[in-house]
């Protein structure tokens, strides 16, 4: 998908998509080992067209002072206007649904365990609209790990780095983690 062209046309993401500090996320396969089918909102609801037209995960060096563990997931979208809440503008849930996943992402990539860390209170502050259709980068960062408990931060921006909407989260990983 990094080579999709809502991501091409645009000189920010272009230049994102090569920078060669970054490591691309192997998509989610459609099934798992026992036949189920994980993330089956993203999977068969938003990664359709008019929705979420494209996306690429990938991780890259977090510059954030308050990122201990050096790296960033991070989620380039394409975004349509089936997740409109109003005409041309993204609804706040969809806001909040992009950081909990990319938030989550992080979590589970700092504390890899079979069970993935669950959401336990995540916070949004709303800074702008989310105009569609438009291209979007949403990145989460861990900044604090305490026995179980998994503190992330996320933002979601437009091209220029104007931080849309910001979260902070706190994970609780599976009880079969090593911490």
């Amino acid at each position: 998908m990094a080579d999709h062209p809502d991501f091409q046309s645009l000189p920010w993401a272009k230049r994102l998509l090569s920078d060669p500090n970054l490591t691309i996320i192997p998509e989610v396969p459609e099934t798992d080992r026992q036949g189920m089918a994980p993330n089956t909102m993203f999977n068969t609801i938003l990664y359709q067209p008019g929705a979420i037209n494209a996306h690429v995960s990938f991780r890259r060096p977090c510059t954030e002072p308050d990122a201990p563990r050096g790296d960033e997931q991070c989620m380039l979208l394409s975004v349509g206007h089936n997740v409109d809440g109003m005409v041309g503008r993204a609804h706040g849930g969809f806001n909040s649904l992009i950081l909990d996943q990319l938030c989550g992402g992080a979590a589970y990539h700092a504390v890899p365990n079979a069970i993935p860390p669950a959401t336990a209170t995540l916070t949004v502050d709303y800074k702008a609209p989310v105009s569609t259709p438009c291209v979007v980068l949403a990145r989460a960062w861990m900044t604090e790990i305490a026995g179980r408990k998994l503190w992330v931060r996320g933002v979601l921006e437009d091209g220029e780095g104007k931080v849309l909407a910001s979260g902070k989260a706190l994970f609780i990983a599976g009880r079969s983690s090593v911490l």
